[in-house]
């Protein structure tokens, strides 16, 4: 019997070569494009993430900064407010001296003498005396001494009241320090209706040597 013949092998196509070839190299292109889209992807993250915290930290730093002058603004105004309080160790102001009588008729007489006061006090060139206009609006306030200070720009507050009972006048005064809301002196006065400048003067006096302000003669006169 004839055995079978085997087949001889036969060469490669080189076509097809090529084309495996191609293929191969599509695949290996196809993989690092996703590799280089996936590592862009992961590195914009990442710099969107540093950009946020860097934005984050400007934005504290500027709040802690706006803070700061905030501060310090504030207590350059409040430094300043106590400045206006104290301006002047001779700044006094004479508040309208409030009626007592239980008659509203008798006002014209505190009105009168707290003018008179206020037009004696300055005569004296050592003081610093708030204006008739300026006091007499604070006729009937009931804001504190400090306050009242404060918005005067003074140091000193007179204040007082009085009494007019059968022709006879009682009238109270105080000097007070108003940085410390306490009283340099009070003093009444009894006088008839007849004595009223002799009062005037009386006042005007005490407060003056009380302060001791320097007096030429011809203010002592």
């Amino acid at each position: 019997m004839t055995e079978p013949q085997t087949p001889a092998p036969t060469a490669a196509d080189p076509s097809t070569e090529v084309v495996s070839a191609k293929k191969e190299k599509k695949k290996k292109d196809k993989v690092r494009s996703a590799w280089i889209s996936f590592v862009g992807r992961i590195m914009a993250q990442v710099i969107g993430a540093t950009s946020a915290i860097v934005l984050g930290l400007m934005f504290v730093q500027q709040q802690t900064s706006n803070a700061a002058e905030g501060e310090k603004g504030m207590a350059d105004a409040s430094v300043t407010a106590t400045a206006r309080i104290v301006p002047d160790a001779r700044s006094i102001a004479v508040l309208p001296l409030e009626n007592f009588s239980g008659d509203p008729a008798a006002d014209y007489f505190g009105d009168g003498m707290t003018e008179a006061l206020i037009t004696s006090l300055t005569q004296i060139s050592g003081l610093h005396v708030i204006s008739r206009r300026s006091s007499m609006s604070y006729k009937q306030e009931r804001k504190s001494l400090r306050e009242i200070a404060g918005e005067l720009g003074v140091r000193w507050i007179v204040e007082g009241s009085y009494i007019r009972n059968d022709g006879r006048i009682r009238v109270t005064a105080q000097l007070i320090d108003s940085t410390t809301d306490q009283h340099r002196w009070a003093q009444s006065y009894d006088r008839t209706q007849h004595d009223i400048l002799a009062l005037q003067a009386d006042l005007a006096t005490a407060i003056v040597r009380d302060l001791a302000v320097a007096l030429v003669p011809e203010e002592e006169q």
